[in-house]
């Protein structure tokens, strides 16, 4: 649908001086799933991308999600699960079709023939899913990646990778070691600066495999 169309250019002047005006930007990326005779990762792409002003609500991204997911089913495309921040109506979204501690009214998620049995492993106690879904749900990668550099050089949180604890000392220590140079890790001071807490490329750098092997 075209809700705002027009050839006239003072009704567009008038909309735009009257009518509330999205300030965010929305964006869905797909990402394929690497198959068994793919060598490497499929690149994602872009589904599609609107402005909001978030007011959403849970049900709206409910029912966003379930239009993506039957769209794709009439194309012979299956959506495995979508993956998205920690915002308060994501979560209560995800906590819905996931049925973790709460349920869709009259919508028994679980049943819908598209739905797939998960075997979770006995030694993961501490994580709780039930078997049946019919999406997964995940923190974006980047949202991710990012949270954990900012817990990595905070100076009050402690990172722990099982029994250690990691700090941003750890990295000032290889920085400033005089056996290894940038070529050897690919770090500079600004990497590890903490005020800047949007610094993804900081993020690809603290897990390249160069860094691993020192």
């Amino acid at each position: 649908k075209e809700y705002y169309h027009t050839d006239s250019l003072d009704t567009l002047k008038l909309w735009f001086n009257s009518i509330d005006k999205a300030s965010l930007l929305n964006v869905h990326m797909i990402q394929p799933v690497q198959s068994t005779t793919q060598n490497r990762i499929p690149s994602s792409f872009l589904l599609s991308a609107y402005g909001i002003d978030n007011t959403a609500t849970a049900n709206d991204i409910l029912q966003r999600w379930w239009y993506i997911f039957n769209q794709c089913l009439q194309r012979n495309i299956k959506i495995i699960g979508f993956a998205t921040d920690a915002d308060a109506k994501y979560v209560i979204a995800i906590r819905l079709m996931s049925r973790f501690f709460a349920s869709l009214p009259n919508f028994s998620v679980h049943q819908h023939q598209q739905a797939f049995t998960e075997k979770l492993k006995s030694r993961w106690p501490w994580f709780f899913l039930r078997e049946q879904q019919l999406l997964l749900f995940f923190q974006y990668a980047t949202h991710l990646a990012t949270k954990w550099r900012n817990y990595l050089l905070s100076s009050t949180a402690e990172l722990r990778l099982g029994d250690q604890s990691i700090s941003i000392n750890h990295l000032y220590s290889i920085i400033d070691n005089a056996k290894f140079t940038k070529i050897d890790h690919g770090l500079t001071k600004s990497d590890i600066n903490p005020k800047d807490r949007q610094n993804f490329s900081s993020c690809v750098k603290l897990t390249s495999d160069d860094l691993f092997k020192i």
